[in-house]
């Protein structure tokens, strides 16, 4: 990446800032092969690290800006900073997506597709749809290592009732049924605590059921062999743990929430902020989508730093050190989440939905 995009980036502090760094749509092209090369071009077809400039149209000639062709003769591929990658093929500005992921990431908790749309400009499934470009770019790519947590929870709510309900009798009859979905939560606790250390990774999954052969599938994905686990008692949890290097449970059925360093206290938190997510922020989502939406919590609980440590006093009195954080940048983090973006696309559907092309692993999907 050049000094001078680097440069841009590291102003960018507030509203005014983006609006300013974003404003030419050339320059917001070279800010996007800067964090999608750092190292320079790559072709996204072979992988080759030679290719040719097309002149664009604005040079005079017919092609698009940004265009290149790969050196490789058994390639030849004609590619942009877009080109497989979520943004494959986008009518939008590059402009209007720089300024749309900026938005998304200054949220603590994100931004609804329906206040998005006002933001910048642009309709409703549209911004629906960026959402989900950055939530598909930003998924684990990596299995998680050291100590990790595991914990279950459910999300979703009971279902409308009809318009001429079953009078309710006696025991459950003529009661609606919960349609909760369950999902499989992981979190890396960070290896150190210093100021400056950068929080462990995060994400979770929906599951079929609590089973142990969905629990073993989620596992084997997401976290290393060689990895500490920590959970509760859950059956599942224990027999799946056998797999792994250790594994440490708390029983909380007895009210055993902590035993010194053995706890899921971190992945419970994680669900937690799930829960407040999609409560504050998006107020439903469905699951044949929500392990993307998995993907931009977990990118957030990711990308934050120790900014140093507090002491507290509990409810009972007792002095606590509670560790303090501090977010990454939101230009910062659109840099993490192009580095990873090739390899991972979308296509539109006909009913108006996405459908995901990924020819990388990415957990979840």
């Amino acid at each position: 990446m050049t000094a001078e995009i680097r440069e841009i980036l590291g102003q960018i502090a507030t509203v005014q800032d983006m609006v300013i760094a974003f404003k030419d749509e050339g320059r917001c092209r070279r800010i996007l092969e800067a964090v999608v090369w750092p190292s320079g071009r790559i072709c996204p077809g072979c992988g080759y690290r030679l290719s040719t400039t097309i002149t664009g149209r604005d040079k005079g000639k017919t092609a698009r800006p940004g265009l290149y062709q790969c050196s490789n003769g058994a390639c030849r591929l004609q590619f942009t900073a877009t080109t497989r990658t979520p943004l494959h093929s986008t009518k939008l500005s590059l402009r209007v997506w720089l300024t749309g992921l900026w938005y998304i990431l200054q949220s603590d908790k994100g931004v609804s597709s329906v206040r998005l749309a006002e933001a910048i400009g642009v309709s409703q499934p549209t911004a629906w749809r960026m959402g989900h470009a950055l939530r598909l770019m930003v998924g684990l790519d990596r299995q998680l290592e050291g100590v990790v947590e595991l914990d279950e929870f459910y999300f979703g709510g009971k279902p409308r009732r009809d318009a001429g309900p079953v009078k309710a009798g006696r025991g459950q009859k003529g009661r609606p049924k919960t349609l909760k979905t369950p999902a499989l939560c992981v979190v890396e606790r960070p290896l150190m605590k210093t100021i400056g250390a950068v929080a462990g990774g995060a994400g979770a999954s929906v599951v079929a059921n609590l089973s142990e052969a969905e629990a073993e599938r989620v596992l084997t994905q997401a976290v290393d062999p060689g990895a500490h686990l920590m959970s509760d008692e859950w059956r599942a949890f224990a027999e799946a743990g056998d797999a792994f290097a250790a594994h440490e449970t708390v029983h909380q059925a007895s009210g055993e929430y902590a035993r010194g360093q053995v706890h899921a206290n971190s992945a419970e938190g994680f669900n937690d902020r799930v829960r407040r997510t999609v409560n504050g922020v998006f107020h439903h989502i469905s699951p044949r989508h929500a392990d993307l939406y998995f993907n931009e919590i977990g990118l957030r609980w990711s990308q934050r730093v120790v900014a140093g440590q507090a002491t507290r006093q509990t409810r009972k009195g007792r002095k606590v050190e509670r560790t303090l954080w501090s977010r990454i940048a939101p230009a910062k983090q659109i840099e993490t989440a192009f580095r990873t973006a090739v390899g991972r696309q979308m296509r539109r559907t006909p009913d108006g939905s996405i459908r995901i092309v990924s020819s990388v692993a990415v957990f979840g999907l």
